[in-house]
């Protein structure tokens, strides 16, 4: 694909995992592995419409009934996507269930679709917020090393409360990257010359996460109240 392919156009297609129509990914375990096919979305200016599946009914939107009606597999909340070496990440944020039980509510899941195979696998699946607190956003480093920012409004840890960036180690499990402490007095917003609110911004997500094209730094946000880094390595210390 060059740039500009995009404005040309193409085809709108829905995943569908092969001989098990409407395959729910809602819940998930480590390992878990399906090969795709694909199906085509004739309108994908669809108006939403009620619609009715397990555990979820309610407005959906057009595309999705179209997918549906074709056997297209669900996740629970599609977030952060990353194109990687011929493989694309995916985070489901809340793949799993909650403490009571109900699927699709959980604390989220990375699949990882390896586009020569069209073989999805679960590379990540949280057992609990401590491991992985709602991932949101996603990004890969030059050296294939995957980097997740939460979105679960902060949990507190052996480091104290707030969202996290953390690190997917190969074998599925993770690690804390870095901590969201972003606790503003009245005297750090003077100090700052911003104007916002004095307050603790720990529960706010890590989001837009990405590597210089060198991989040298990696710039990352705090959502609110707007903070951007810029964090360099040296990363070959390390997994990313």
């Amino acid at each position: 694909m060059r740039t500009g392919s995009l404005a040309r156009g193409g085809t709108l297609q829905a995943a569908r995992v092969k001989g098990e129509p409407n395959k729910s990914l809602i819940t998930a375990s480590l390992g878990d592995a399906y090969d795709l096919e694909w199906v085509n979305i004739a309108n994908p200016d669809a108006d939403p419409q009620v619609y009715f599946v397990p555990d979820a009914s309610g407005l959906a939107a057009g595309p999705f009934v179209q997918a549906y009606d074709q056997g297209a597999l669900r996740m629970s909340r599609g977030e952060g996507a990353w194109y990687f070496e011929r493989k694309m990440y995916f985070v489901d944020t809340s793949t799993g269930r909650d403490s009571g039980g109900r699927p699709g509510r959980g604390d989220g899941a990375v699949w990882e679709l390896d586009l020569g195979a069209m073989r999805l696998k679960a590379v990540f699946v949280s057992g609990s917020a401590i491991a992985g607190n709602n991932p949101d956003n996603i990004t890969v480093s030059p050296r294939g090393g995957v980097l997740l920012c939460e979105d679960g409004g902060g949990v507190a840890d052996e480091f104290g409360f707030g969202d996290r960036l953390m690190g997917l180690m190969p074998n599925g499990s993770t690690y804390i990257f870095a901590k969201n402490n972003v606790n503003l007095t009245p005297q750090d917003i003077a100090s700052s010359g911003k104007k916002v609110a004095p307050e603790d911004y720990r529960d706010n997500e890590f989001a837009g996460a990405c590597f210089d094209s060198k991989g040298h730094t990696l710039f990352i946000n705090i959502q609110t109240p707007g903070i951007t880094f810029a964090i360099w390595g040296p990363w070959a210390r390390g997994t990313l």
